[in-house]
């Protein structure tokens, strides 16, 4: 379902911005509600969305309304479209920013999780994009913005699906840049470095050395860089001379040394810096009981 063929002539275009209570999310909130935009804020946690809606209107004097829901499945996503239509706005804008990341040995992983970070980091920007782009397209004017990583420019073991949803993210964005470009409609993919949130933390990655060493961006300074790459209608945007290089870089670096290096940053340790190991291998015998376990 799409909303192509809703007329919009009572309705109120607005901003649909996902995982919008912390880190590049809310502060993406506010560079949308400084120029005035209504926004539709999306996450699961529908007290501090109801806190973040109250500041954002009574700063901006702005109309904000928000959705609270589990963008990583179907329903969750039907419940953005319901409510759009509730809030009397149609999508003019949609930042797919919601994501999860987790950190440590593949093989340690729980399936679920697993799904869990596909569905939601891949599946829930392909599902609300094919709503709301429909709808754009045959006004001829709006746009998407999706927030990947620099991760996503090359393989990081330790957070091997994180950066794999996340390569899915910036190809797919500047596909769509290219198929909709001339048709008044902005498609932008912004691709942060790491940024002082509390996703690391949560991901279990707070003591590896790319939190420690590689220089850390605010989420306000790569908000305001999205949204005025986004502004300007760049298919990518990178914020800081590192990641530029970065995203540079990894083209012409060969895996053999790359791969290892990035192994080095990104692996998981301890606050005395002591490297985690994998948890150790069944036995032959337990390994179908273990492995269905896991699956549920």
């Amino acid at each position: 379902m799409n909303d192509t063929n809703r007329k919009t002539g009572s309705l109120v275009p607005a901003v649909v911005i996902t995982g919008a209570t912390q880190g590049i999310g809310r502060a993406l909130a506010d560079e949308f509600a400084q120029d005035g935009h209504a926004l539709l804020l999306v996450a699961r946690d529908e007290a501090r969305l109801a806190d973040v809606a109250r500041d954002l209107a009574k700063r901006h004097n702005i109309e904000v309304r928000f959705a609270a829901c589990d963008l990583g499945t179907v329903e969750g996503c039907d419940r953005v479209e319901q409510a759009l239509r509730q809030s009397g706005f149609y999508a003019d804008v949609l930042v797919n920013n919601a994501a999860v990341m987790t950190a440590g040995f593949f093989q340690d992983e729980d399936l679920s999780k697993i799904r869990q970070i596909v569905d939601l980091n891949v599946g829930a920007v392909a599902d609300l994009t094919l709503r709301f782009l429909p709808g754009m397209l045959a006004r001829g004017k709006g746009g998407v913005l999706n927030i990947a990583s620099v991760e996503g420019f090359m393989p990081v073991p330790y957070q091997a699906i994180y950066a794999a949803t996340k390569a899915a993210i910036i190809s797919l964005s500047r596909a769509l840049a290219y198929e909709t470009m001339g048709s008044g409609v902005r498609i932008s993919v912004a691709a942060p470095g790491p940024i002082t949130t509390e996703m690391h933390a949560k991901a279990g990655a707070e003591h590896s050395r790319y939190v420690q060493y590689l220089p850390m961006m605010s989420a306000e300074e790569m908000a305001h860089a999205a949204y005025r790459g986004f502004k300007r209608g760049n298919w990518v945007i990178i914020a800081g001379w590192f990641n530029r290089l970065i995203a540079l870089g990894v083209r012409f670096i060969p895996g053999f040394f790359l791969i290892p290096s990035v192994g080095w940053f990104f692996r998981v340790r301890d606050a005395e810096g002591n490297l985690q190991e994998p948890r150790p291998l069944p036995k032959p015998e337990t390994l179908k009981d273990v492995t269905k376990e896991r699956t549920g």
